[in-house]
């Protein structure tokens, strides 16, 4: 008569289970994590928070936003105008003029405009090799913010 056979657990057998038991204790460790702490973009009202973003605090309106500027090169001088929503001047403010870095133009650094009038700001023209400057206009006025590209040709 024969022995009974024994068994024999295989090393690639315990293998497979120990990975299929990682994977599932892993899979409930994301589930119970997931369900605890709930990210905004998950959660039930994120529509509404969403549609109501601008009345909390750190998505306060920008006042800046219906702010105008025109930009124009006159008698050697960059001049620029800042005006509310309603057309009228914007005084009190800081303006900057940030010219776009190329590599064929080498360095350009920014720089501030002066008020010479309610809402308008003067500087020297910006030096060009090429005859144009692309850059940004940036007006800020506490809180509030503006910004415009401009192309300056000259």
């Amino acid at each position: 008569m024969q022995s009974p056979a024994k068994y024999h657990a295989r090393p690639w057998k315990i293998a497979l289970l120990l990975l299929v038991g990682v994977f599932l204790t892993g899979m409930a460790a994301t589930l119970v994590i997931a369900e605890r702490r709930v990210s905004r973009v998950v959660d039930a009202d994120y529509y509404k928070n969403g549609l109501h973003y601008d009345q909390t605090r750190q998505g306060t309106k920008n006042a800046g936003l219906g702010w105008t500027m025109s930009a124009s090169l006159a008698a050697g001088d960059l001049q620029v105008e800042v005006k509310d929503q309603a057309g009228a001047p914007l005084s009190g403010g800081g303006l900057r003029f940030e010219p776009q870095v190329r590599r064929s133009a080498g360095p350009a650094s920014a720089f501030a405009l002066t008020e010479s009038a309610p809402g308008v700001f003067r500087a020297p023209r910006p030096a060009s090799g090429t005859g144009e400057v692309h850059g940004t206009l940036r007006f800020t006025r506490g809180e509030a913010t503006a910004s415009q590209k401009v192309v300056l040709f000259n």
